[in-house]
């Protein structure tokens, strides 16, 4: 019996060099100074110099990428700036929205995309004045209003053959086929306002006490109320499309008052008690409370608001510089989001804008076939700090059939298994079907991803080899772990293991960024950048109705 035949039927998994694994793939490799050129597409998984000094890339097929990498072990460096420069320069010229807690990656990164022809996006949270904005509650303000605005699109035909009506590109001949029509169209725009407010305030003021949510679910009830008597005043010409913000939420609730007769201002009590959706939810959450539940409430309620009193957060959010349903148009589009990572505040609004970004991605997609044109990827570094999004297992695995990709940073699968607990995690792991491995200060990573490369087969010591040794009369085999963890705690610099579906383990290289002089561009300076919105226009102010006559031009953002 030869060797290479022993140990066909036992666990035979395969450690591939970067060479082995190139040879492989070749025509995924591609010159890094050709990749203009090449319809190559996809994520970098090596990138290294070959024997004459030139930059090879080669590349896996586009799937979710999971990249384990503790702090300092280089994975900026050593991955993420690798990767979005591989990633702009690609004939394909793919969207991207990366995080950036440092800002590093805007400063270094900003000017190339430009020269590249990318529509630039900066959300800056370490300074709003040079911040692109984004209004979350704008969407459901143009949906109510197209709601109201439904009669006004009937056209009168009237000529010989009697009157008709044409709405919707049909033609009816009696008003009540007519009405039907318009009750459905009607009936369509409140649907998406209830699906987009119930998902906005689930976002901001979610369910943590399971043990006893009734105080942050009667919160949320509070918000949905105030926002629905937000929308109920669109009609009145109280609320326009500059004050539809969470601005205008914090000013109405901080017209509530203490008094048992005037605790709400007469926001919700004023308003007609048989038709207003906004009377119908105070009154379950505030109205009919007595006076300390309702102060606990109110509590709560300011605790989940606290992140929009933050006044970066709060003038980002006025109103929209961008708009989403352009993000997959002729134009690639990379969106930088800078934060300080030391101010949980911030992540819980970053969190909101990316589950934005993808749901609105997802409804564009649906109206191009099911898939986006151009890939758009979601590099998210740091992405263990960010709060839980609902329903990710469920999200990422529908993102991948519309051209959506998630290439997600943690410094260990802990991160995970904390924010969205083992059985959810395990889902989402599965669905990422590309591991990276830097390197982690915990065990049971190491450990689990000792697992994920799997074994192999090796004759044991005390085997006893005659002859040659190509032949053998009686051996002992011994099953070990392909990457084991000893070597998973050494991984030098520039190097890391990946894991694919399909595919053998790969101990692969990816150069450093400040290596490769084909990473260097000149920096842009953040402080240039001329924001579009004039923070002072008193348009954006929302002012009390008994109040409106008495407006003066003083009126001014007082964040």
């Amino acid at each position: 019996m030869r060797n290479n035949d022993i140990f066909e039927s036992y666990e035979n998994g395969k450690l591939l060099s970067t060479h082995e694994y190139a040879e492989s793939h070749p025509k995924s490799t591609v010159p890094y100074s050709a990749l203009c050129r090449s319809d190559v597409s996809g994520l970098p998984v090596i990138v290294e110099r070959n024997e004459s000094g030139e930059l090879d890339v080669t590349f896996i097929s586009d799937s979710h990428v999971l990249a384990i990498g503790a702090t300092r072990s280089g994975k900026t460096t050593g991955y993420v700036i690798p990767t979005i420069n591989v990633l702009l320069n690609l004939k394909s010229r793919p969207s991207m929205v990366i995080s950036d807690p440092k800002q590093e990656l805007y400063i270094s990164n900003a000017e190339k995309f430009k020269r590249r022809g990318y529509r630039v996006i900066l959300l800056d949270f370490t300074n709003y004045k040079h911040s692109d904005c984004w209004n979350p509650l704008t969407k459901y303000y143009r949906l109510y209003k197209k709601y109201l605005d439904v009669d006004k699109s009937v056209k009168i035909i009237d000529d010989r053959r009697g009157k008709r009506f044409r709405f919707n590109g049909e033609t009816f001949r009696d008003i009540e086929t007519l009405n039907r029509s318009i009750c459905e169209v009607k009936d369509g725009y409140l649907d998406e306002v209830e699906k987009g407010i119930t998902s906005i305030t689930a976002a901001v003021i979610p369910t943590l006490n399971t043990n006893d949510p009734y105080w942050e679910d009667s919160a949320r009830d509070l918000l949905r109320a105030i926002l629905y008597g937000m929308l109920e005043d669109i009609g009145r010409d109280i609320i326009t499309e500059d004050t539809f913000s969470f601005d205008t939420v914090l000013r109405i609730f901080d017209g509530f008052t203490d008094k048992e007769t005037d605790y709400d201002g007469g926001y919700f009590r004023n308003r007609p008690k048989d038709t207003s959706k906004a009377y119908a939810l105070a009154s379950k959450c505030i109205i009919e409370q007595a006076p300390n539940t309702r102060r606990c409430i109110s509590s709560s309620f300011v605790a989940k608001m606290n992140k929009f009193r933050d006044t970066s957060v709060r003038r980002i959010t006025c109103t929209n510089t961008f708009e989403m349903s352009e993000l997959d148009d002729d134009k690639p589009t990379v969106i930088f989001v800078s934060y300080r990572d030391e101010e949980s505040l911030h992540y819980d609004v970053i969190s909101m804008f990316l589950t934005n970004l993808y749901t609105e991605l997802i409804a564009v997609a649906r109206g191009k076939s099911s898939k986006l044109e151009r890939p758009f990827y979601f590099i998210l570094d740091e992405f263990g700090n960010l709060p839980k999004f609902n329903d990710f297992d469920k999200v990422i695995s529908a993102c991948g059939g519309r051209n959506i990709w998630f290439v997600l940073i943690l410094q260990s699968y802990a991160q995970l298994y904390h924010i969205y607990g083992k059985e959810t995690a395990e889902i989402i792991k599965d669905n990422l079907n590309t591991h990276i491995f830097f390197g982690t200060n915990n065990p049971e990573t190491k450990r689990e991803f000792s697992e994920e490369c799997g074994r192999k087969t090796v004759i044991a010591p005390t085997s006893a080899l005659n002859g040659s040794g190509e032949s053998i009369e009686r051996y002992e085999k011994d099953t070990v772990a392909l990457v084991p963890v000893s070597r998973l705690t050494k991984i030098p610099p520039c190097e890391c293991i990946v894991t694919q579906m399909r595919e053998d383990v790969l101990w692969s290289r990816i150069e450093r960024s400040y290596l490769c002089p084909e990473f260097n561009s000149k920096h842009s300076d953040p402080k240039r950048r001329k924001i579009q919105v004039d923070f002072s226009d008193p348009k954006y102010v929302y002012v009390k109705p008994s109040l409106r006559s008495q407006k003066r031009q003083s009126d001014h953002f007082d964040f």
